[in-house]
């Protein structure tokens, strides 16, 4: 479901290939890790209630990090492969100098659980408010009535706007469009903020010893502000190209830097539409003109459908002919 800043609203069907999904599963953030954390811990030695504090280098390679352990004490890991999967603060990235902060190329969210939302639908909600723009309002349905919601804008939108994005929220919630539905609402959770680094700032993210995956690495779709699915993919990516080498037992910075030109040329095409998808998203106008005409058009809607799902789609994003077509549907 989308509505641009004008008011229109329209339920686009999930599509990719031509073809209508079956939908998809929306789940706390704190579910989903659980399941991916105890499946892994099926598969290798997990040591919990430790903070990794530092990257070991011995002649330039990573050889291991230092961890500070649950008594206060510190420990040292040797391993083959430091594998940096440590989200948007990422030691791995800081220690190895990986890491950076650009503000146009960074977005900042907050999100809060709330239950007993009026006319809460089985679909996810994006919706381009006045009140938010150039960002866009969220309402993302989870179990037992409850659902994710929150706003998100790029870092340099906020600096420049001076704005406070928990007031942003709250300004989004008394909107005409929402303040009936959330009149009765309550709120289950704090609102917590976090900072989404985008993949549109390509950051480096193998060296001598090391690699970086997920939200460490910067992967972050710059028009969904999505990152579990390139999170996923990168450490599959990592698996495949790294597996044979940790096998024989030495992996060399080669392997490294093979994972890191798999990986770009796995999701660099699709990163860069995205990124024009995102640069479209912030004209007022445009959103206004391409979701009123998807309000009335079925081609419209398969179209915007398509580019949700669809590598090849997104890329009708900055066609002119995708404009030509919009303009004379």
């Amino acid at each position: 479901m989308f509505s641009s800043p004008a008011g229109d609203e329209v339920e686009i069907p999930l599509a990719a290939d031509g073809r209508e999904t079956s939908g998809g599963f929306v789940c706390r953030r704190l579910d989903f890790d659980n399941i991916v954390f105890q499946n892994a811990k099926k598969r290798c030695v997990a040591r919990e209630e430790c903070e990794v504090i530092d990257v070991l280098f011995e002649n330039g390679r990573a050889i291991g990090v230092k961890a500070k352990m649950k008594n206060g004490s510190e420990q040292e890991f040797r391993a083959r492969l430091i594998v940096g999967a440590d989200g948007t603060s990422s030691i791995v990235a800081r220690k190895t100098g990986a890491w950076k902060l650009d503000p146009t190329h960074t977005c900042s969210a907050v999100r809060a659980y709330y239950t007993s939302i009026e006319e809460l639908r089985g679909n996810i909600e994006v919706h381009f408010l006045k009140e938010c723009m150039p960002g866009y309002f969220w309402i993302f349905p989870l179990s037992r009535g409850t659902a994710n919601v929150g706003v998100g804008m790029l870092l340099s939108d906020i600096s420049k706007k001076k704005m406070n994005l928990s007031k942003v929220l709250e300004a989004c919630l008394k909107n005409k469009k929402f303040a009936s539905r959330f009149a009765n609402a309550k709120l289950e959770s704090p609102v917590r903020g976090w900072s989404l680094p985008l993949a549109s700032a390509k950051r480096k993210c193998a060296g001598n010893g090391w690699i970086l995956i997920g939200d460490a690495a910067s992967l972050i779709d710059p028009f969904s502000g999505e990152g579990i699915g390139n999170g996923m993919k990168s450490a599959k990516i990592a698996a495949d190209t790294l597996g044979s080498a940790l096998l024989r037992g030495s992996v060399a910075e080669a392997d490294c830097l093979s994972y890191e030109s798999a990986l770009w040329k796995e999701i660099g095409a699709d990163i860069k539409s995205s990124y024009n998808l995102q640069k479209l998203g912030r004209n007022e106008w445009l959103l206004n003109y391409i979701i009123g005409k998807a309000k009335k058009s079925k081609w419209v809607q398969g179209e915007l459908a398509g580019m949700i799902a669809s590598k090849e789609a997104k890329k009708k994003a900055t066609d002119p002919m995708f404009y030509l077509r919009l303009l004379l549907s």
